[in-house]
């Protein structure tokens, strides 16, 4: 049986660089920073609060989100958001700490792992997106508007009309990327209950973020950051993503000794359509590993 966290969060804000990024922090022991799509803030994360009573779980919203200011808007970029994390650790006055990385994420973690190696324990790369190479790039587009089904289509351009969303209104442009991001669930019901957790600094910087973002990966070398890895690395996929697990397999070829797991009847988020199966996963991993 898996078992809940159950001390309460510590909530704080620490200045990194030109910005105060709000923190959240769960439960004690071994600290593991988690790295989800910077655009999106930390609140979707929370589910891995449940991993708290194994280690000190270590949320924060990357600049431009949750109760984080967007700061100089040119470090929306890869090199920014490592310089913020780098920056985050020695603002917490954390030696050393083991980082999980989500989607947007997932490239985060392992290009901090790759520069940052004497100040990560262990590297957990979940469900990293977009695909590193234009073929697995275009598999992901196709499988998304395949999956696609046509209220969903048209949820979106009345999305698009929308004044709410024009005007950036939090829960407005939360329910615009869930319809954005639908076919990355397996079961469709999950959205409902999910909370993104939007503010109005999510509102102001989403839309537009991931585009620049992704733009500016090229320019880290992922291809050969992934070589330079030497910590323990495992990467997970949801069986029912999207992205093609090839996708995830490039990088366990590319990191020496990486493993992959593929998590069943989990989408782009297991953690939180499968969190059993998921939590059973990391915990393992850290257990050998920190």
């Amino acid at each position: 049986m898996i078992a809940l966290a159950v001390m309460a969060p510590t909530v704080q804000t620490v200045t990194v660089r030109d910005i105060d990024v709000h923190v959240v922090r769960v439960g004690s022991g071994r600290p593991l920073v988690v790295c989800g799509g910077p655009q999106l803030g930390h609140q979707y994360l929370r589910a891995l609060d449940a991993l708290a009573d194994q280690c000190e779980v270590i949320y924060y919203d990357a600049r431009g989100s949750g109760g984080t200011e967007v700061g100089d808007p040119s470090q929306i970029s890869f090199a920014g958001a490592l310089e913020d994390l780098e920056g985050l650790r020695q603002a917490l006055g954390i030696e050393q700490w083991s980082i999980l990385g989500h989607s947007l994420g997932g490239h985060l973690a392992y290009l901090y792992a790759s520069r940052h190696a004497d100040r990560v324990e262990s590297l957990i790369v979940v469900d990293a997106g977009p695909p590193l190479t234009e073929e697995l790039a275009t598999q992901l587009s196709e499988a998304m508007e395949a999956d696609r089904t046509e209220e969903e289509r048209a949820d979106l351009k009345r999305a698009v009309r929308s004044d709410a969303v024009r005007a950036r209104q939090p829960k407005a442009i939360e329910d615009f990327i869930l319809a954005i991001y639908a076919p990355f669930f397996r079961d469709r019901n999950t959205i409902t209950n999910l909370d993104l957790g939007f503010t109005d600094i999510t509102a102001a910087n989403v839309l537009g973020y991931e585009e620049t973002l992704v733009a500016s990966l090229p320019d880290q070398d992922p291809f050969v950051r992934l070589s330079e890895i030497s910590r323990p690395t495992l990467v997970i996929h949801g069986e029912g993503d999207p992205i093609p697990v090839e996708s995830s397999q490039l990088l366990v070829d590319q990191i020496p000794g990486a493993e992959l797991v593929v998590i069943p009847d989990g989408g782009h988020f297991p953690f939180i359509e499968n969190a059993a199966d998921f939590q059973l996963v990391v915990r393992e991993f850290l257990s050998r590993t920190t």
